[in-house]
């Protein structure tokens, strides 16, 4: 009797413990169950706050956009009012420069070569230079140059515009147009930049570096043009070939090195001015070497789709041309 009573014991204590271990476990299932009901409530609380966040967010973007817009139909409405005072500078104007878009299209676009004018030196006739020659142009002459470009809405392409029209990648407006002065004279950049402030029209002056470079380009710095290399110290003699300019008779090395440094003083390494005109396929790659898009040279002619960028032919202006002849150059 006594062990089948301390039998039936062990058998309850068994059972009492099968049932404690039960209760636990559904203790267990429900605090986890509690736990995953909490998670998935903490979860849909937070993806709605960041709902609603970004939201209020975009809202405010959307508000912010509205007042954009309609800050700039008021900016174009100005512009379109006061288009006649404006010009473009073909992608890197002034903020006060109308910008003039790109018009052309596959019927209409220039078919006639691409004037790029080089000029050299300005003057006033009633202070004229001793050494008046055909490199001069009249500074009232060069203002009503520029004015008959701005009243018949000419285009002035980038250098980098220029690259991509000779390689056939771009169409530029019937009426189009490339400014340049070589040398970066004083007389050039006292008489010849206030006109092409008054203009609002851009231009590039290829600049001499070593021939007081620095200084002017910190002096004379505008918004309208830009200083592009003439090389910095290779304007000289000591070559055999074209008008005996050096640049031609120098080591690959020492070419580079100073269009590197005539980039550096200009601040631009866009385009470049073969000094004298004179080059070579030993100049052509020093000038590629360098990281120049455009070269410039002095023969006597539009360039056309086809041209190599790096060895483009220029229009010469001549002292005493008429405007009339000026626009047959250009038009």
């Amino acid at each position: 009797m006594e062990e089948r009573g301390q039998k039936n014991t062990r058998r309850h204590q068994q059972e009492r413990r099968r049932r404690n271990a039960a209760r636990r476990r559904r203790r267990r299932r429900m605090r986890i169950v509690v736990l995953c009901i909490l998670l998935a409530v903490v979860i849909l609380l937070v993806a709605g706050i960041t709902a609603a966040v970004r939201a209020f967010l975009k809202s405010g973007d959307e508000k912010d956009g509205g007042k954009t817009a309609a800050k700039d139909i008021t900016i174009e409405d100005v512009q379109e009012k006061d288009s006649d005072d404006d010009i473009s500078s073909g992608g890197t104007q002034a903020d006060d420069a109308r910008a003039v878009k790109n018009t052309a299209t596959e019927e209409h676009h220039k078919t006639n070569g691409l004037a790029i004018c080089m000029f050299h030196y300005v003057y006033d006739e009633a202070d004229p230079p001793d050494d008046l020659n055909n490199n001069y142009i009249e500074v009232h002459a060069l203002e009503e140059e520029i004015e008959y470009l701005v009243e018949n809405d000419y285009y002035f392409p980038t250098w980098e515009e220029v690259r991509q029209y000779v390689e056939g990648d771009l169409l530029l407006p019937e009426k189009s147009v490339v400014l340049t002065f070589d040398d970066g004279a004083k007389s050039f950049l006292d008489l010849g930049i206030p006109v092409f402030e008054k203009y609002k029209v851009p231009a590039t002056s290829f600049l001499i570096t070593s021939n007081d470079g620095e200084n002017k380009v910190k002096e004379y710095q505008n918004d309208y043009v830009t200083f592009q290399s003439h090389s910095d110290n290779m304007h000289r003699a000591g070559g055999n070939i074209g008008h005996g300019g050096i640049f031609t008779a120098m080591s690959h090395d020492d070419a580079v090195a100073d269009l590197e440094k005539s980039i550096e003083i200009c601040g631009h390494g866009d385009a470049f001015a073969y000094p004298y005109g004179d080059y070579t396929d030993e100049c052509r790659t020093a000038v590629q070497d360098a990281g120049f898009i455009c070269a410039v040279t002095t023969e006597n002619r539009r360039a056309e789709v086809g041209d190599d960028p790096l060895l483009l032919p220029r229009v010469r202006m001549s002292l005493g041309q008429s405007l009339d002849s000026f626009i047959a150059l250009v038009e």
